[in-house]
């Protein structure tokens, strides 16, 4: 059977409230929204806010990648009280695919949020990436 479902993720950002904090300008929304088109770019995909499942069925997220290997998409949705989870429907054999977009935009977030983090505490930090782009390692160079 097809359908799109939602599986969680190790991703916490700041839970959506009537002060401000939790809305798209929030520094945790930025990281997850530059680490979503960090995974884009890197698989030749593009962001969107849909995604759909084997018959076609479109649900609306957050933040999407659809890429060429994967045309349905893999969705990003983020619960009232921060929890990132992924949507997809890897019905068909993409299982490959779906895991790969996840796994990316995971590195990627966790890359961008040390990243931040160090530079805020004044230390000189450059990201590198290493193989083919998935795997990534943050060096650090520099003292207070």
């Amino acid at each position: 059977m097809s359908i799109i479902s939602s599986y969680s993720t190790r991703i916490r950002i700041a839970p959506r409230s009537s002060r401000g904090a939790g809305t798209r300008t929030d520094p945790t929304w930025q990281i997850l929204h530059e680490a979503v088109i960090s995974a884009a770019q890197q698989l030749g995909g593009e962001v969107t806010s849909t995604v759909s499942d084997y018959n076609g069925q479109i649900k609306t997220c957050d933040f999407a990648i659809v890429t060429p290997e994967f045309s349905r998409g893999v969705g990003v949705a983020v619960s009232p009280s921060g929890e990132v989870r992924f949507l997809y429907d890897s019905y068909g054999g993409y299982k490959r695919q779906t895991q790969k977009i996840c796994d990316l935009i995971t590195q990627s977030y966790a890359a961008i949020a040390v990243t931040r983090a160090l530079r805020s505490l004044n230390y000189s930090v450059e990201l590198e990436e290493q193989g083919d782009g998935v795997q990534k390692r943050v060096m650090v160079s520099g003292v207070l």
